[in-house]
């Protein structure tokens, strides 16, 4: 049926890491297709089929579209175990469908197991898909077949099959020549194949693969975040830019996913009460609000777009200290709330015992207000931090689940803490346990963060070390010879060009160690000193003085060139843009 092998690797692959890199892209495809944006694992099931034709050979496009038809609308729902008796059982009347799980299938050496799935799309104009993939464990031969009613599609429209050989090399077969001489024929074998190489050979199988948006309805995410991203989206961010330094697409569009999947996840809730502790930007609250959740933000400082929002949006300039409590809220929330992270279960253990809380960690502090020092180094430093945040949550009583969001971010795994129904007894038992793991945890003052935001653009640096740092630039930079006749008939050398890089190897280290603690370091430098300093593609050259037909405004001020460059200006009194004064 597949004849045509559209790519064969030349290296050989275990069988066990192949089935771990095919697991891989059934249940994330969204990692490699960038179309997909979420998938609903409809249906997993084993066959038991009496024919002599093969299952693949049989299940094509036209049944499966035939079936679809016949729903009302494609859902998690009214896709039932009827659907594949419908496509399967006109071939075999004595077939047997067995629901399984993906443990039971992974532990299986042996059977043929039909997985069906929608698709979601990450653009509202594209359709949904149904996919259904037929696994032959023994053969390790899996075929998938994508389906939507509509020209546009989010997977390849024909059916194509992934096999590990007899002599286990990896192959990707389609079933003509047609099909391989198209654009997604062309994805397959240069992102598809690649990736299941790479995740063959790299796949840490001790990893935790947390699959995402697994604690919510897929359906029910996928319609909010396109409605609220239609209802905010523009509009945002079309104000963001002028009154935010960050990038709009970026912090937009990452708490509208936010936004939505806690609308989805406090659906079945009767009562929500949220306060947001270190809001920052307000979005997450502001989004809440306007969907009709009660709730407020904190922060110790005010940012300028909070005035965009309407009054009816509760944002309040106030610290939150290890201290505060909030026995009226039901769900704390910590959105990348950086040094409150460790304190977020604690304040929800302390505020009520009818309070949960919803924490996304991103930057890795501790209890005192310090970095988080890891513990774990056989994980990564944010895998390790997770687990922290995990173990405190464990430690005030909570029921904790740990899911991935779909937002624009590396660091996007979520950990939610859901109230024990505890009574008092157990409730004061875990306060006072707790009370005692923090004594041992802080036994000294905790940092805290200031409400001025700390200028990092190295404009607070002593003036004697700029001084020095720019002398020993200047210095490299001269060791080249390119001369300019001045009008006087003397030479002005300009000196050369040199990487970036280069040049951070002629900074004294000590001085490098305090450029380290400002934000951007010795770039940032030489870019607030651009009347002396020109970078242009990543090389740092000295710039030309100005001259006064080019600018007059800068006439008052003193020209650096006349004082510190070897050769003076290289224009005289008159034709400088600076003072000679």
């Amino acid at each position: 049926m597949f004849t045509v092998p559209l790519v064969t690797s030349s290296e050989i692959i275990p069988r066990e890491k192949f089935w771990n890199a095919i697991m891989v892209y059934h249940n994330r495809p969204h990692l490699i297709n960038r179309r997909i944006t979420a998938v609903s694992q409809v249906l997993f099931h084993e066959i038991g089929f009496h024919s002599c034709v093969k299952l693949q050979e049989l299940i094509n496009r036209s049944n499966i579209l035939y079936e679809l038809r016949k729903l009302e609308e494609i859902n998690v729902n009214v896709i039932t175990e009827g659907f594949l008796k419908e496509l399967i059982g006109p071939y075999d009347k004595n077939i047997e469908i067995k629901k399984k799980t993906l443990e039971e299938f992974n532990r299986a050496d042996t059977g043929v197991f039909v997985s069906v799935r929608i698709l979601y799309p990450r653009l509202k104009n594209c359709p949904k898909a149904i996919e259904v993939i037929i696994i032959d464990k023994a053969s390790t031969k899996i075929t998938f077949l994508s389906v939507t009613d509509s020209e546009s599609s989010i997977a390849p429209v024909f059916p194509y099959e992934i096999e590990l050989t007899q002599s286990s090399i990896l192959k990707i077969n389609l079933q003509s020549f047609e099909d391989a001489d198209t654009a997604q024929a062309e994805w397959l074998a240069e992102k598809l194949f690649t990736k299941l190489l790479k995740w063959a050979e790299c796949l840490d199988e001790t990893k935790d693969n947390v699959k995402s948006l697994s604690l919510v309805n897929v359906d029910e995410y996928c319609l909010t975040y396109s409605a609220l991203k239609q209802k905010y989206g523009t509009k945002l961010v079309q104000e963001w830019p002028k009154r935010c330094r960050t990038v709009a697409q970026k912090y937009v569009f990452e708490d509208i996913a936010i936004a939505s999947y806690l609308v989805c996840l406090w659906k079945e809730k009767n009562i929500v009460k949220f306060v947001d502790c270190g809001c920052g930007n307000g979005l997450l609250v502001y989004l809440l609000n306007e969907e009709g959740y009660e709730g407020y933000g904190l922060d110790i400082r005010k940012r300028s777009i909070w005035d965009f929002y309407p009054e009816t949006i509760k944002l309040q300039l106030k610290p939150v200290t290890p201290s505060s409590v909030f026995p009226d809220a039901t769900w704390i929330i910590g959105n990348h709330s950086d040094e409150l992270t460790p304190w977020i279960p604690v304040i929800a253990l302390k505020s009520s015992p009818q309070t949960n809380f919803f924490v996304l960690p991103c930057c890795p502090y501790d209890f005192n207000g310090e970095k988080f020092v890891r513990v774990d180094s056989s994980i990564s430093a944010y895998s390790d931090y997770l687990k922290y945040i995990e173990d405190i949550s464990v430690r005030c009583g909570f029921n904790v689940n740990i899911d991935k969001l779909r937002i624009p971010s590396t660091r996007r795994t979520c950990i939610i803490g859901w109230r024990q129904n505890l009574n008092d007894n157990k409730h004061k038992e875990i306060l006072s346990s707790m009370e005692i793991y923090l004594g041992k945890k802080i036994p000294n003052q905790v940092s805290q963060r200031q409400a001025t935001e700390r200028v990092r653009n190295c404009t607070q640096l002593d003036k004697s070390l700029i001084s020095n740092i720019i002398e020993a630039c200047v210095k490299k930079l001269l060791l080249t010879d390119n001369w300019i006749v001045k009008s006087n008939g003397d030479k002005w050398n300009k000196g050369g060009s040199f990487p970036l890089q280069e040049l951070v190897k002629t900074v004294p280290s000590e001085n490098l160690k305090q450029l380290k603690n400002e934000c951007g370091g010795l770039q940032t430098l030489l870019r607030n000193h651009r009347y002396i300093f020109q970078l242009e593609n990543g090389l740092v050259s000295l710039r030309k003085p100005l001259n006064i037909n080019e600018s007059s405004k800068y006439k008052e001020k003193a020209c650096w060139f006349i004082k510190n460059h070897p050769d003076g200006c290289l224009y005289d009194i008159v034709e400088c843009g600076y003072s000679h004064k």
